[in-house]
Formats: C-alpha cells, structure tokens, sequence
C-alpha cells in the first residue's frame, strides 16, 4: 500500500492540500475520521476523545487507565479478515482483565489510551489501503516503512493568522494567541508520545511553505513526487 503522512501548522491551510491530494490520487483520506474510527472502537463519545488529540493536548491528562479494544477495524477500513466470534473473544477477554484489576466506575481514557487507539488504526490502514493521513503523529508511527511519504506544510505566522481570523470570523488578536496556544499542545503532543521535535525537517521527505505555495501548487508538487515514488 501507498501512505502520505501530512503534519500542517495550524492556521496553514494545510489539511485542504492533504484532501486535494487525495482526490488527486484517488487516496482515501483520514483526518476527522481518525477519532470517529477511535471512538468506534472504544465505544466512547468522540468528544471524549477530542481532548487528547494534537490540537487539544494536555500533559496534566496523562495519566494511567485501561481500554476495551474489540478489533473492529473491518468496517471502516475494508478489511476482510474478521471473525465475529474473535471479536467477542477477544472483548470477553480484555472485560475479564479490566474487571480483575479496575474499578470500571473509575475508569477513564487518557491520551496513552487514545494514541495507542490512532496508532493501531493508522497501522491498520497503512496495510490495507492507499491514503493520505492528516496528523496524529503519522510521520514517526510510520517511519521506515516502505511506500510512505511524509510531508510537513507550515506558513509564515502573519498569514496564519489571517487565514484563521477569516476562515473562523474571529478578530486578528484572538487568532493569533489560538495559533501560538495550538502550536504549544501540538508540540507537546508530538514530544510526550514520539520524542521527537514536530518541526525537524529531516523526519521528513519535504517541508513546504504555504506562504510561498497556493493549494493547488502544494497539492500539485505532493501528488507529482508520490506517482514518481510509488509508480503510479
């Protein structure tokens, strides 16, 4: 299978590049889906979920807890090979070690939970289909596996700001302190569970300048180098 990884600055416009891209290749594309896969799986409200995301990271949330993993990934993925029978063998399983240890009043999903959760399904797709994948730590889950491509759009700050301050009809102030504030949680995110520094550009195939390139350009230059890669 063919991957392409897309981290974007907030405020870039990038995920509309990752999106074009995709119908550029005729890719499927994961963004918002990722947590409504999530929340499938974990059979919890995706608003639970949206607090340990990239975007809404916090580190005072990392704390230790317990999930029910069903193996579900078949529906939303395609797959083929899925036992029912092994699903609830599997869940019966897990119930039965959760319920020996924890208290289930008292549990609670953390963003160890949750980005084990992303992780097992960016896996999942990455063996099962081609697509381009927004986010949620892409580029280090799936690095060294062949057929990926991993790319990172970032724009100059000011332009950032306009464009959230029109996109979101807020005032340039407001956007500016969303963008700097975004910018600390994803960082953090990208630290706390990969190590790594968001912004290294040697994590990645190509660093491009929003600022410098439209949509269509970016989406463009980005499709052009994964028919080269993959050989479409």
């Amino acid at each position: 299978m063919a991957i392409i990884t897309v981290s974007r600055q907030y405020g870039s416009g990038g995920e509309y590049v990752a999106e074009r891209v995709a119908e550029k290749l005729g890719f499927k594309f994961l963004h918002k889906e990722l947590i409504r896969i999530a929340s499938i799986l974990m059979s919890t409200n995706e608003d639970k979920l949206k607090q340990f995301d990239e975007e809404e990271f916090s580190t005072t949330r990392a704390f230790l807890s317990k999930y029910f993993d069903f193996g579900m990934f078949h529906d939303m993925l395609n797959t083929t090979d899925y036992s029912e029978k092994t699903a609830k063998e599997v869940a019966m399983q897990e119930a039965e070690t959760f319920f020996s240890k924890y208290n289930p009043d008292t549990t609670a999903f953390d963003s160890e939970t949750f980005q084990e959760m992303i992780k097992k399904i960016i896996i999942k797709a990455s063996d099962t289909t081609n697509a381009v994948i927004m986010g949620r730590g892409g580029v280090s889950i799936l690095a060294g596996v062949p057929d990926t491509l991993h790319f990172r759009l970032v724009a100059d700050f000011e332009d950032r700001v306009r464009w959230l301050s029109a996109r979101e009809n807020i005032s340039k102030k407001e956007a500016g302190e969303r963008i700097k504030e975004v910018d600390k949680r994803k960082e953090k995110y990208f630290k706390h569970h990969f190590s790594r520094q968001i912004d290294d550009p040697m994590i990645y195939h190509g660093v491009l300048n929003l600022s410098k390139l439209d949509i269509e350009e970016a989406s463009l230059a980005i499709a052009a180098t994964a028919r080269i890669k993959f050989k479409l």
